[in-house]
């Protein structure tokens, strides 16, 4: 039993490095983005200010919570083989 609890523990932390990495990612992108069309928008706001703007409306949107994918599939997968491997 205390195998599956480090194999769970490393696994947990394998999973929280890459969303971390994509998170950060995500966001570097969005950010560039943002900064690319503040370019060819005729605004009054400051570069920072609609980018920070911008990055408010991502963050409030699906695609970042997509990104919690990256823990649930794995673990319903871990969950399903292990269900299979007991009773199947």
């Amino acid at each position: 039993m205390a195998g599956w609890i480090r194999n769970i523990i490393i696994i947990f932390a394998i999973l929280s490095a890459v969303y971390a990495l994509l998170v950060m990612t995500a966001n570097i992108r969005q950010r560039r983005k943002l900064r690319a069309e503040f370019d060819v928008s005729e605004t009054s706001d400051t570069k920072d200010a609609f980018v920070e703007e911008g990055l408010k409306r991502y963050n409030r949107s699906l695609r970042p919570k997509m990104l919690l994918g990256v823990y649930l599939v794995p673990l319903l997968i871990m969950g399903a083989l292990i269900y299979l491997a007991q009773y199947g």
